[in-house]
């Protein structure tokens, strides 16, 4: 089978594209924690107040939900055709 024909088939489309959003779901959730985990330590709230440190565990929740709810919505696109 030679590249071109694999290329013409919309299946192999539609699996580049649902791999493709998979992957910057994960390197979106990754890029978040990491910043995260450096806000947390270099910003001095792991040494900070039991509030502190909910509140900062709430937000980076919100916000990987968020996250994850919008790009998860793009995979799901794709794979259903919407």
């Amino acid at each position: 089978m030679n590249a071109e024909s694999r290329t013409d088939d919309p299946r192999a489309v539609k699996r580049a594209a649902l791999r493709m959003a998979t992957l910057r779901l994960i390197v979106a959730v990754v890029i978040l924690d990491a910043v995260a985990l450096g806000i947390y330590y270099l910003g001095g709230i792991d040494q900070g107040s039991v509030l502190a440190k909910q509140v900062f565990t709430g937000v980076w929740l919100i916000a990987t939900g968020v996250t994850v709810a919008i790009l998860l919505k793009r995979v799901r696109a794709i794979r259903y055709n919407r």
